[in-house]
């Protein structure tokens, strides 16, 4: 039997390369946007690089568009999984202003799997957002108070008197893949040669901060992206169209496999991880402060002692839950719990049960019986994943959360590590409430969770985003129940 695969790195991966080139920026009272000028029309290319691997490509382009401009950007990845070689594509476009403003943008994700299409448009003070899947769609409004802008178009618009040291620029960032806003700090560093620009390439450094990530970026005068470099090890290049669709790819043989390069081995094998209910770990490479402790897990400085409960020992309540937890209720753009069609099948899964605890046993058990197992890279919701009737681990917990939320079960998606021969994987699961947080995992069909999952996050994708600051710079030592842990 071939092992699981779990594949929650390579969503990741893509959510990342959106945050580099597919995000847009809305200044708040500290910033300035520089006043209009003529835009560098034309295209630009860069290959993405992980650790010295090609592993894609981006290209922006910018056209005059009547009073305005017309903008696009297409990435391609390639990634090797269970030794199959996979392509996503992202495609973004979209109508700016003479000021470079966002009028609309299109975005769409296809993977061959988990196809996504999302749109959204200006209307006023608002945007209005629009998600497709397969035949379903879903809608919603985010409050504008200000301009909206992406990176090809407010670059386009920097000169020189935005480029000096120590000039400082707060933004909020709209994700087209998260649906979501989130605030992002700029600044201008030095003006420096360009790191592997030969020639005395020089360029000015901007260090960029996003949901707890940092990245670096190298522009020239006319704000040009000449270099990023991005957590988890991802560094993308300005090249020519011809390096950058067909110089530097790897051959087939040598295909890089981004889910093995990322596990963290450990030199201390765990004996039964499945059901282990108990665990302490020492954790290095990351910020330990993020590292959450709750029912199921405890930090004492670098070490982290996870517990599990007893099936038997979980408490329960009547359906539906109406003390709180509100915000592990609601539907979300990728959540769809007030759909009919999850409200409907939640109902049939459950056949009146109303008892919390048993309702989430039967949940776990429809999902992990009725999705295929297999390596995914999409950005999942609910009403997709229904569609599918397949994926990783996270259409699992994406699928499970939605039903739980739609039959008045308070869950949330949880996102870290989980151990599997001999080294630790990035993996999403469960956790609901029942009295506590329990998790649980559709993909593994547990529970509770046994305690080698290590929880790093909870939330949807917006949240989980926090986990490209921690891949690729993890340690983890499994540490003996009598072995002393100092922080």
């Amino acid at each position: 039997m071939r092992r699981p695969v779990f594949v929650s790195i390579l969503v990741l991966w893509v959510v990342m390369l959106g945050w580099l080139v597919q995000r847009t920026w809305r200044p708040t009272a500290e910033g300035v946007v520089p006043a209009p000028r003529a835009p560098e029309l034309g295209e630009q290319w860069m290959g993405v690089y992980y650790k010295d691997h090609k592993v894609g490509y981006t290209r922006e382009s910018m056209t005059a568009d009547g009073d305005g401009f017309q903008f696009s950007e297409d990435a391609l990845l390639r990634v090797t999984v269970m030794d199959a070689r996979q392509t996503v594509r992202t495609h973004v476009s979209g109508h700016a202003t003479p000021a470079y403003a966002l009028s609309d943008v299109q975005f769409e994700l296809s993977s061959g799997v988990g196809n996504l299409t999302a749109s959204a448009v200006v209307q006023g003070a608002a945007l209005h957002i629009t998600l497709r899947s397969g035949a379903e769609t879903t809608e919603q409004t985010l409050a504008l108070s200000e301009p909206v802008y992406l990176p090809s178009t407010l670059r386009a618009a920097i000169g020189r008197d935005t480029l000096q040291p120590g000039k400082q620029l707060a933004a909020v960032v709209f994700d087209p893949m998260t649906l979501k806003n989130e605030p992002m700090r700029i600044t201008v560093e030095s003006q420096e040669s360009l790191p592997g620009g030969g020639n005395g390439v020089r360029a000015w450094r901007l260090h960029e901060e996003f949901h707890g990530l940092q990245t670096t970026v190298w522009i020239d005068d006319g704000g040009t992206v000449l270099r990023e470099e991005a957590p988890m090890g991802f560094t993308s290049v300005h090249e020519s169209a011809e390096q950058a669709l067909h110089g530097g790819w790897q051959s087939n043989d040598a295909a890089l496999d981004l889910v093995a390069s990322a596990a963290v081995p450990v030199a201390r094998p765990i004996d039964d991880p499945r059901h282990r209910r108990r665990l302490r770990l020492r954790l290095s490479g990351i910020a330990l402060e993020n590292v959450p402790s709750d029912d199921e897990q405890q930090r004492d400085g670098a070490v982290l002692l996870i517990v599990r409960p007893d099936a038997a020992t979980v408490e329960s309540y009547p359906l539906p839950y109406r003390d709180g937890h509100a915000a592990e209720l609601a539907p979300t753009a990728f959540l769809q719990s007030d759909h009919p069609r999850i409200r409907a099948l939640a109902q049939t899964i459950l056949g009146g049960e109303h008892d919390a605890k048993a309702a989430a046993v039967r949940l776990n058990d429809w999902v992990y019986e009725h999705l295929r197992k297999v390596p995914t890279i999409s950005i999942p919701n609910a009403l997709q994943v229904l569609d599918m009737g397949e994926g990783d681990c996270n259409e699992h917990a994406t699928l499970l959360a939605a039903l739980a939320r739609a039959a008045g079960l308070p869950a949330r998606v949880a996102a870290g590590a989980v151990y599997l021969d001999g080294a630790f994987y990035y993996h999403a699961w469960c956790e609901v409430w029942l009295g506590r947080w329990v998790s649980i995992d559709p993909a593994l069909h547990q529970f509770p969770a046994d305690a080698t999952h290590v929880k790093f996050v909870n939330g949807d994708l917006d949240e989980q985003m926090a986990m490209l600051g921690i891949i690729g710079r993890l340690g983890i030592e499994v540490l003996d129940d009598n072995t002393p842990g100092a922080g």
